[in-house]
């Protein structure tokens, strides 16, 4: 008697599972193929917001950059002044994929460095601000810093002269 009652309520569950799933699926489709903008900061370093692009736009910009694509769902990518600032902002479905994002990229930095995989970056360390990691590289003529705010990854590139200046903006920006 007990298994002709717990038959139907078993397979509604699983029923409900598999709707579930399929409406987590579709909205995560469609967060992937229409990804928001994410807002940057008017000026960096006292240098005005000369460029911008966001969303699908700076989606496809950080694809063809990394030569893959990532799961992501907002992007922006910004220019200051004549190039001597570039930000980009990626946004990850959550921070543990972010995360990874940045664990990945270092990964990939600290290859190339030891020889095995090419890059036109040279990382110069790891410091702790405000409660985060900062990784800090040269390369290209600018220093470069990247770091994780919640689910976005955050790109920084700048001249020497500012960088550091700019850096500090972006953290209290993206906290």
């Amino acid at each position: 008697m007990l298994r002709r009652r717990l038959g139907p309520i078993v397979l509604a569950a699983i029923g409900a599972i598999l709707i579930i799933g399929a409406a987590g699926w579709l909205a995560f489709s469609t967060w992937l193929a229409n990804p928001g903008a994410v807002a940057v900061p008017q000026a960096m370093a006292g240098l005005p917001l000369t460029q911008k692009s966001a969303g699908p736009e700076a989606v496809a910009e950080v694809s063809r950059l990394h030569g893959k694509e990532f799961p992501l769902i907002s992007g922006a990518m910004a220019t200051y002044g004549e190039g001597v600032v570039v930000l980009w902002v990626s946004g990850a479905p959550a921070g543990p994929m972010a995360a990874e994002m940045v664990r990945a990229m270092t990964d990939k930095i600290a290859d190339a460095s030891a020889g095995s995989a090419r890059s036109p970056f040279t990382p110069l360390g790891e410091r702790q601000m405000n409660g985060r990691a900062v990784y800090e590289l040269s390369g290209m003529g600018q220093r470069h810093f990247y770091f994780q705010s919640g689910n976005l990854v955050i790109w920084l590139a700048a001249d020497e002269t500012i960088a550091e200046n700019a850096l500090d903006e972006a953290l209290q920006f993206y906290p």
